[in-house]
């Protein structure tokens, strides 16, 4: 406001100078040049006030776009803390999200834990069963015991000093290979209940004997006497529960004998009924 009043002081300074300077030039040259140092200090006053005009539109156009830029601000800080209070409340609930995930990973290690332990049980439990199987499979094997055999072709003599073990060299069936046509032993494989059956016959001599041992134990004897000179037939037959490595043989007496030929009159046998 200041400014523009010095303009129209600065105006009229002027107007009054150019009036003056129609009158009959009667005035002496001091006055001319006062006139023109007048003139020239209303110019700078002037030129002055006009850059101050400019310098005070120049600062109102800044206190405008500063307003503006205020007001934008606020605007922005506003939508700003919108967002952020947005962002602070899925902060919130990623922060339960993550808790209860947090508690399910626990329960699926604890899970996990259950089942891994679970797992090497079931594995176990599996080994014991794989050679429990194993086992059982190779106790089937080995309780597959079952052998037949004849005496030689003939007339088989016991010396007349002393007994004559037995030997059944006609093998018929020997399962398991327990009975052993070399030696005419039955070893026992394994621990279980066994079943021997003998049948023999003597066509020349009137009284026939035979013996059955277990180990050194003699368990059977029987005997058989002929009075019409025909063949007799002795049978006989128990059970017995062996040991693994126990050994079943066959004895007749001194001075006795047993006649054999192919339809095995004279044989021996024996099986497995059941291990234990």
């Amino acid at each position: 406001m200041r400014a523009s009043i010095s303009l129209l002081v600065l105006l009229f300074s002027m107007c009054g100078a150019q009036t003056r300077s129609t009158q009959p030039e009667v005035q002496t040259e001091s006055q001319s040049t006062g006139a023109a140092a007048a003139a020239a200090a209303a110019a700078a006053a002037a030129a002055a006030a006009a850059a101050e005009v400019s310098t005070q539109l120049d600062v109102s156009a800044e206190l405008k776009e500063l307003r503006e830029m205020v007001v934008e601000l606020r605007v922005t800080l506003r939508y700003t803390q919108d967002d952020l209070k947005l962002v602070e409340e899925r902060l919130g609930i990623s922060e339960i999200q993550s808790a209860v995930l947090t508690t399910e990973v626990k329960n699926l290690k604890k899970e996990n834990e259950a089942l891994s332990a679970d797992l090497r049980s079931v594995a176990e439990s599996l080994a014991a069963t794989k050679s429990h199987v194993e086992n059982l499979e190779e106790t089937s094997e080995r309780s597959k015991v079952a052998f037949s055999a004849g005496l030689p072709y003939g007339v088989t003599h016991a010396p007349p000093q002393g007994f004559l073990r037995l030997v059944f060299s006609e093998v018929i069936t020997n399962v398991g290979q327990a009975y052993n046509s070399s030696t005419g032993y039955f070893t026992a494989p394994l621990r279980g209940v066994y079943y021997f059956r003998f049948t023999v016959m003597d066509n020349v001599s009137d009284q026939m004997f035979i013996m059955m041992y277990k180990n050194d134990e003699k368990f059977i004897e029987q005997g058989a006497f002929a009075t019409d000179g025909k063949a007799r037939y002795l049978s006989g037959g128990l059970t017995q529960l062996l040991e693994v490595g126990d050994v079943i043989r066959m004895v007749i007496p001194p001075a006795h004998q047993l006649y054999n030929d192919p339809y095995n009159h004279s044989t021996f046998s024996g099986f497995l009924l059941f291990p234990l």
